[in-house]
């Protein structure tokens, strides 16, 4: 495996302060080889995902780059701290992550994202991401995170403000659209897809108007084959 690919970050854990690397990608030298309708990028070689959840080899304390960048009070640190560091066995996610690494990167954080009470969208950030790693590995287990991803963020939408994380209002819309279809939910798909279409600001986002209108036909299709069956 290329090496230039990989370059090592330091990071300070903000529960128990060690300081620690791990490993970052740098993903213009990648070759992306699909992008898939719910924002996934499959890469050649190297998934990127396998590296976004950062752990602190002391204490276990396990988050993205925006929970490390967060200022935890005495009280929160305290409380993690008697939570997880007591019962971590010391391990090193460091170097470059197997999927059964990477996938257990993601379950811890979401160990510690809701010990936090972390806001949904973060929460199914996560789920999404877990549902991504299983879909290259063909795994069944894709339609579990996807449905765990689809509750979080309509739960996020309805109570969170705007944007959440990275995604704003369109893409939000559209991403509950292609979660409820590839789960099945086609009248929903729809729906939100005709959302997305209907927003005064869709044409400053046309690459996600376009992709609405295709899977909006899409989603339509599978619903009427789904009946005839």
């Amino acid at each position: 495996m290329d090496n230039a690919i990989f370059y090592d970050k330091t990071i300070k854990c903000p529960v128990c302060d060690t300081q620690f690397e791990t490993k970052r990608v740098r993903t213009r030298k990648l070759k992306a080889l699909k992008r898939h309708d719910d924002f996934f990028v499959s890469y050649e070689g190297v998934n990127p995902f396998y590296y976004h959840v950062w752990i602190c080899p002391q204490c276990g304390y396990s988050a993205t780059e925006s929970g490390y960048e967060e200022k935890l009070t005495k009280a929160q640190r305290d409380f993690l701290y008697a939570q997880i560091a007591t019962k971590w066995k010391q391990r090193d996610f460091g170097k470059v992550r197997t999927f059964e690494e990477a996938q257990e990167s993601y379950k811890l954080a979401l160990i510690v994202g809701q010990l936090l009470k972390k806001p949904k969208a973060y929460i199914g950030g996560l789920c999404l991401s877990l549902a991504w790693l299983h879909r290259e590995q063909n795994s069944s287990k894709e339609k579990d995170f996807l449905q765990f991803a689809l509750n979080c963020y309509s739960e996020a939408y309805e109570t969170e403000p705007l944007p959440l994380g990275n995604l704003d209002e369109i893409s939000v819309s559209y991403l509950l659209g292609e979660l409820n279809r590839r789960l099945g939910y086609y009248p929903e798909a729809i729906r939100w897809y005709a959302k997305t279409l209907e927003h005064p600001d869709i044409k400053n986002k046309r690459m996600i108007q376009l992709k609405s209108r295709t899977q909006w036909q899409l989603a339509k299709e599978e619903y009427d084959l789904n009946k005839r069956g």
